[in-house]
């Protein structure tokens, strides 16, 4: 297993494409083992692409990428932006604050941590460079509130983890809701304290007339997530159809209440989804051929067994599996991590007994993190461009975020409660 996944961290360093990475790793290590006394046949390779893409709940995802497109086509991002500036933005760190519950709120929409960066971004991140924010800052921020994303639901991340172990959607959505806010409070004391430090300028007064008129502008825009996530808890759709109305929901709103789409915007949220969507499948395919041969070796009781060897505390055996996720989280990005690691760590959760809803939201929180560090950080690449600064300013920047995301992060690992508690109460 190290020659394999030695093969695969090398395609990816030299630039291979994730999906042709892992397939191709996969492939020498089945060609490799003809050496010897037990050769796996050929066949694994083909018949394992067509499985791990033959899954109904994989549908959801090009679903809710599109909702997502269409969401952020249709007008919905500025009408979130308005009602945020009235709702925080005269609190100490005004544009900042905005940033971070914008983000919150479409988190809930899109269930894509770079997909909101870049459509938040667009927005703020200049809005924040005329209010005098270092450019550096307003990208750290958009960043590290973007991370929020797939945690609060919808999320691809766990339509993805879902499909592949058989924990049900509607509670893994469920168990990222308090986590997401918890997050995105952590976030909201960091931009407190910093602008207050540096003496920022509050964004505006409060102002109860405008806060009621963004407010009900916003109101459709707020009720998407309790439509999409409500459908599942109460057994009317599953995870796929859920995503079907939100794309539903999403034309509804764009088209006939806001009337911003037109035939050029709805073609490029197709083509945009679908672009996404073709990259994810792929990887998902040449991800499933390694995760055959890590079943096949019995890598996952073999883990267990070497985690079992140091100590046998659940708590402690978690701490050690997020210190390896962290630094995987530097070359890696989260959907290989994703196909990778999910087949290899299940069966150790299972032999400790450890609740997979909390350990799938632990892990997804541990996961995006990867998307603010370099070499591959997608969330640190994208507002960077954006806001025309450089990587080492932003990463710079970014150092009080990312310690209150691990600090959240450790919280939600020792206090499983806040995780499992919305699970219980809405479906037992």
């Amino acid at each position: 297993m190290i020659l394999l996944f030695g093969m695969m961290l090398f395609f990816i360093m030299v630039g291979m494409e994730l999906g042709t990475a892992m397939g191709l790793s996969g492939m020498l290590y089945i060609l490799y083992s003809w050496l010897g006394p037990s050769p796996i046949p050929l066949s694994i390779i083909p018949q394992n692409f067509m499985y791990g893409l033959d899954s109904f709940p994989l549908l959801a995802v090009p679903l809710f990428m599109l909702a997502g497109e269409l969401m952020e086509k249709g007008g919905v991002t500025e009408r979130l932006v308005r009602f945020a500036r009235a709702l925080v933005g005269h609190i100490t760190g005004g544009l900042a604050n905005v940033s971070v519950v914008v983000n919150m709120i479409m988190a809930g929409m899109s269930g894509s941590s770079v997909a909101d960066a870049a459509a938040t971004g667009t927005i703020l991140i200049p809005a924040m460079k005329k209010a005098k924010y270092p450019p550096a800052m307003a990208a750290a921020v958009i960043a590290s509130s973007a991370t929020i994303g797939p945690i609060i639901p919808p999320s691809i991340p766990f339509v993805l983890i879902g499909s592949m172990t058989g924990v049900s959607i509607g509670r893994l959505f469920l168990g990222g809701a308090v986590p997401g806010i918890f997050m995105g409070l952590m976030l909201l004391v960091v931009t407190y304290l910093i602008a207050r430090k540096r003496k920022m300028a509050k964004e505006s007064e409060f102002n109860v007339k405008e806060l009621v008129v963004s407010g009900r502008d916003a109101v459709l825009c707020l009720l998407m997530p309790l439509v999409v996530l409500g459908t599942m808890v109460f057994g009317i759709a599953t995870p796929t159809e859920a995503a079907g109305i939100a794309v539903a929901y999403a034309l509804f709103l764009g088209g006939v209440i806001y009337r911003e789409f037109t035939w050029q915007s709805l073609l490029e949220a197709a083509r945009n989804s679908a672009v996404t969507t073709a990259s994810i499948t792929f990887t998902i395919a040449g991800a499933s051929v390694i995760a055959w041969v890590a079943t096949a070796e019995q890598v996952g009781p073999k883990l267990a067994q070497v985690f079992l060897s140091i100590t046998d505390n659940p708590l402690l055996i978690i701490f050690m599996i997020n210190a390896l996720l962290l630094l995987l989280g530097f070359p890696l990005e989260p959907i290989p991590m994703i196909m990778m690691l999910i087949p290899i760590l299940m069966p150790v959760i299972k032999q400790l007994h450890i609740d997979p809803v909390h350990f799938i939201v632990i892990f997804t929180i541990n996961i995006q993190l990867a998307l603010l560090t370099p070499p591959v950080g997608a969330n640190l690449f994208v507002v960077t461009a954006i806001s025309k600064s450089t990587i080492l300013g932003v990463s710079r920047e970014l150092i009080p975020f990312l310690a209150a995301l691990l600090v959240a992060l450790v919280i939600l690992i020792i206090y499983p409660p806040l995780t499992l508690w919305l699970p219980k109460v809405l479906m037992g």
